[in-house]
């Protein structure tokens, strides 16, 4: 996360528990405690671990769901946007499997995969798959061609353009991508840790519920979006580190 971001970043999470705090007030019934005693709530699950193991769980899957789905992507995504041939074999398949709904095909992965971490990751690895694909494709097609050229009247060999030209054009993209799919891998991961599993944040949210601990129910639901927010700003500190000419450029040339 930028440092100039730094300030809105706290006052807008301010407005939010401030938000809390009156809906709270207004609504006065246990199934809205206020942020206050959430935050007690996730202060002492913390302390003692039980927040903590199930929170590290979730982004153990969310990160291995991210990193299944980006790596084939990406190099599938750069041949079919070097090549015509390759998209014309690729795309439509993915034109095909893109839209239909991944959630709804979770009983047959617990079928399958088994109810362990496998079948999570492999749930939300398949939902950001298209997404990473379609966006690292379409990027990778509207690179400047004149770049390649350039290279090539220098004696560039194709290795030296996909270091040199590709990957460099493309990267900023691949980063805002991330960031992206980080929310989507967490929103999933939680509905695929409702099912026949005792561990991940998913579960823990649920299981509050179920005991009517609402305050716990909330408090894993603020450290499910910290845990988000951090993975963010993990991403950001990345692109700053990997491409400083897009990450320092001015937000209306991005």
């Amino acid at each position: 996360m930028k440092r100039n971001a730094t300030l809105p970043m706290l006052a807008a999470a301010f407005a939010i528990f401030a938000l809390w705090g009156v809906a709270a007030t207004l609504v006065d019934r246990p199934m809205l405690p206020g942020p206050v005693e959430s935050l007690a709530a996730m202060l002492r699950a913390f302390a003692a671990g039980t927040l903590t193991r199930h929170l590290a769980i979730s982004v153990g899957r969310a990160l291995a769901a991210l990193a299944a789905a980006f790596v084939p992507a990406l190099f599938l995504g750069v041949a079919a946007g070097l090549s015509r041939r390759v998209d014309g074999v690729l795309s439509p398949g993915a034109y095909i499997l893109s839209p239909v709904p991944k959630t709804a095909l979770l009983p047959v992965i617990l079928l399958f995969l088994g109810l362990g971490n496998l079948s999570k990751v492999f749930l939300v690895s398949l939902i950001l798959f298209f997404p990473f694909y379609l966006a690292i494709r379409d990027e990778t097609r509207g690179i400047d061609r004149s770049w390649y050229d350039s290279l090539a009247t220098l004696g560039g060999s194709r290795s030296a353009a996909l270091l040199h030209v590709t990957f460099p054009a493309i990267l900023p993209r691949i980063w805002s991508t991330l960031r992206t799919s980080a929310g989507t891998a967490f929103s999933v991961l939680f509905l695929a840790e409702t099912f026949a599993t005792r561990e991940g944040i998913g579960w823990y949210i649920m299981d509050s519920w179920t005991r009517v601990e609402y305050a716990e129910m909330y408090a894993g639901i603020t450290a499910l979006g910290l845990a988000g927010l951090a993975v963010t700003a993990a991403l950001d500190a990345a692109e700053r580190l990997t491409c400083p000419w897009a990450s320092n450029a001015p937000t209306g040339d991005r």
